[in-house]
């Protein structure tokens, strides 16, 4: 009977606390609602489905996403400067470029050499890329006119002779500053060939037959011609060695890919790693890259460029009108093979020939879309990098 008197008590106590308990915690007040800015600075879920915008488009993917198949076409060509009256035909068929001779600069001083380029630009709905031979020595398209300069600019090899590398920086300075003066944006230089054989066709225009000494003429004619406002084409790839000249004729080189290699394409790798913005490829006939086909129609020939070299600039074809490819192609426009195998701008003397030619690839299927747009934007991008699309 004493533990029941103490027990009863004992309950009414325990649960006289656990009903306080459960009074002091409905009186409890909530937290506060989170602020407007508390609830934007909350970490949003990591598995938004929200897209990311999309980066914008340079100049030359806005310029292609805009052009008609007729503009793209034109695009793919560096076309000989035709004469006066040829040349309303040519700017209807909006060429990508306009390849310059010494009959385009005779008996004009720079004044009317600049007209001329300006009046060129004036009427394209796509800027002109002008491009010009100006090696120097043998070759002096612009400098071979005394209205432009007075005497002609020397070779690579005759400067270097004279006054070793401070010549040659100066010879090229000076070429670069007077062809972006003219409004000639792209020197199709420097010979980056290697020959040391009096005999070679290629020999007076090429710097010399050391592998190394010849690299590193590339790698400088490159970065002073660009800080001059010119792009640079590395020719003839991959090296035209002893070949004959392929202006009359094909030319076949036996050398297989590892003597290219160990020699004739190390110029050529050095004007890559020091970001020529263009390379152009010989008509030779290389066995060590396709065995029977011109360089400049060769699959193999661009793909090697391009995946082992790393080159991701415009490749040009060498003039397809030349000996060469009219003996290979028989007389057939090489226009849409030379798309076709990788090439970006044609140099061509008959545009509305080869542009018709090209045409008719793309619309028969021959020449893909996409092989056609890939050209056109590594010129447009070209272009951009120039300032011309601007």
């Amino acid at each position: 009977m004493k533990a029941m008197k103490w027990i009863i008590p004992g309950l009414f106590l325990v649960l006289g606390i656990l009903g306080l308990c459960f009074f002091l915690d409905t009186q409890r007040v909530p937290p506060p609602a989170p602020s407007v800015k508390e609830e934007k600075e909350s970490p949003k879920d990591e598995m938004s489905d929200t897209p990311s915008p999309e980066p914008p488009l340079s100049l030359a993917q806005q310029r292609l996403s805009e052009m008609t198949l007729e503009e793209k076409l034109g695009q793919v060509f560096l076309v000989r400067c035709p004469l006066a009256e040829e040349r309303p035909q040519i700017e209807a068929l909006t060429p990508g470029g306009v390849l310059l001779f010494g009959r385009d600069f005779e008996g004009k001083d720079a004044a009317q050499v600049k007209a001329d380029t300006e009046s060129w630009q004036q009427n394209a709905r796509t800027p002109i890329l002008f491009a010009v031979d100006e090696e120097g020595g043998t070759v002096c398209r612009v400098s071979g006119n005394p209205g432009l300069r007075a005497e002609k600019f020397l070779s690579p090899r005759q400067a270097y002779a004279q006054g070793g590398w401070e010549k040659v920086e100066q010879d090229t300075r000076d070429k670069s500053a007077l062809l972006n003066a003219l409004g000639i944006r792209l020197n199709l230089a420097p010979v980056a060939d290697l020959s040391d054989d009096p005999q070679d066709f290629i020999y007076s225009r090429s710097f010399g037959g050391d592998a190394g000494q010849v690299a590193h003429f590339v790698r400088q004619v490159v970065g002073w011609a660009r800080q001059e406002g010119v792009a640079s084409a590395l020719k003839h790839f991959p090296g035209y060695g002893s070949n004959v000249d392929t202006h009359t004729g094909l030319s076949w080189d036996s050398r297989t890919l590892e003597e290219l290699e160990s020699r004739d394409l190390i110029p050529f790798q050095a004007g890559i790693q020091i970001g020529a913005a263009c390379v152009l490829v010989s008509h030779n006939v290389v066995d060590g890259l396709e065995s029977g086909v011109p360089a400049s129609l060769s699959p193999q020939a661009y793909r090697y460029l391009r995946e082992e070299m790393g080159f991701s600039g415009v490749a040009i074809t060498d003039d397809l009108v030349m000996g060469a490819i009219r003996d290979y192609c028989g007389g057939e426009s090489a226009a849409p093979q030379a798309l076709m195998a990788g090439a970006d701008l044609l140099i061509v003397s008959d545009l509305p020939t080869d542009y018709a030619a090209l045409r008719q690839a793309v619309e028969e299927g021959r020449v893909s879309m996409e092989r056609l747009d890939e050209a056109v934007l590594r010129v447009l991008e070209l272009k951009e990098k120039l300032g011309l699309l601007s």
